[in-house]
């Protein structure tokens, strides 16, 4: 397999493009990579709720509150905090992934015809 790419990628660049075939046709498409924003918020919001466990455990004592209510504040105000942060995070990323995107031509086949539209 390691062969077949080599040659593949040693190909000489004078090499006509096979032909489309019929039922195909070319499309110029945007390729890009985007940062998953779920895996973003999550890992923020678990960040975020861990050091809310620990202000909230180790901070100090009140006598208006239990230890169990200061440490439910904390771990809520944190995740929140943590969630918008690794949101903001992941619109940056995606911002910057944006101008790194390249535009590509594909061959684009219709396997199922114009009149046959899955879901139709």
């Amino acid at each position: 397999m390691r062969d077949n790419l080599e040659t593949m990628s040693a190909a000489d660049p004078e090499t006509p493009a096979p032909a489309p075939q019929p039922g195909s046709a070319t499309e110029r498409m945007t390729v890009r990579r985007a940062p998953n924003m779920i895996a973003f918020l999550i890992t923020g919001a678990a960040v975020g709720a861990i050091a809310g466990l620990l202000v909230g455990a180790l901070g100090p004592g009140s006598l208006a509150y239990t230890r169990g209510a200061i440490i439910g504040f904390f771990l809520m105000t944190f995740l929140i905090v943590g969630a918008t942060v690794g949101a903001v995070v992941a619109l940056v990323l995606d911002r910057i992934s944006l101008k790194r995107s390249r535009h590509v031509t594909a061959e684009v086949q219709d396997l199922h015809g114009a009149d046959e539209r899955p879901g139709t």
